[in-house]
């Protein structure tokens, strides 16, 4: 069992067992049983945390330093592994994201190149209007994507705010995961580093070639290579950030 200052910290507020049921979207005799002393989830303690703005360390009785890592207000191997594996999905939303909003503007600047060589049977106009409305439809998909990432993380909110740290074990094996990807991390950066530097070459190259009736085709060609390029560099590297950035939050409290 453990000693728990949920019913000290409720009562400051005024509230009602009932209350901090309903604030913190558990049920009453989850309340009752932490209350008691019994062990839930570390989603319920986060949740708890947070409708009483405390960290979810400060739910219960002080305990020495040195039994930190074995209380029920640190986190072991398995909610560590948890909140990677969330960790993960959630990065590549994210990097899926950025990238997303990184070549958007490819349609607007595509479209319109075709419709005034006169390759697609449509005005200019309307070819702003087609780019204009996919441009919109991606970056909607890419907020989405922002949307979800954020689901992915919100039952780890105390982690993230570095309001609640790991036990040793549980560190090291962070750690560990952390080094086993940094050869990737490596890889990826260097892949980014690479389109990075390359991603004008096409533009540059049309730019410089003699004016003919398809020039504005080749640069609007070059263009959108170079922002895809730039899209697909960022999804390299944001999408390998997971490792580091769970070692970050779990490695100390802040």
């Amino acid at each position: 069992m453990n000693t728990t200052r949920i019913a000290e910290l409720r009562s400051l507020r005024g509230w009602t067992q009932e209350r901090l049921a309903e604030v913190s979207g558990v049920t009453v005799r989850t309340i009752q049983r932490l209350e008691a002393g019994n062990e839930v989830s570390l989603n319920t303690l986060a949740r708890i945390g947070e409708a009483l703005d405390v960290p979810v360390r400060d739910l219960f009785v002080t305990v020495p330093d040195g039994d930190y890592g074995r209380s029920l207000s640190a986190l072991d191997r398995a909610e560590v592994e948890g909140f990677s594996r969330a960790a993960s999905v959630a990065w590549r939303r994210i990097a899926l994201a950025v990238s997303m909003f990184t070549a958007s503007p490819v349609p607007v600047v595509l479209l319109i190149a075709v419709a005034d060589r006169g390759v697609i049977p449509v005005s200019v106009e309307v070819a702003v209007v087609l780019g204009v409305g996919l441009f919109l439809l991606i970056c909607a998909g890419a907020g989405l994507c922002l949307v979800r990432a954020s689901r992915h993380l919100a039952p780890y909110s105390a982690v993230r705010r570095k309001r609640l740290g790991a036990d040793p074990a549980a560190v090291q094996w962070v750690e560990r995961v952390r080094d086993a990807h940094s050869r990737q991390r490596f890889s990826s950066i260097s892949l980014a580093i690479c389109l990075w530097v390359l991603s004008p070459l096409p533009l540059i190259t049309a730019a410089l070639l003699d004016p003919t009736p398809q020039q504005p085709l080749w640069i609007a060609g070059g263009a959108g290579f170079l922002l895809v390029a730039v899209a697909a560099g960022l999804f390299a590297v944001v999408r390998t950030a997971s490792p580091a950035y769970v070692a970050n939050k779990v490695a100390r409290v802040g």
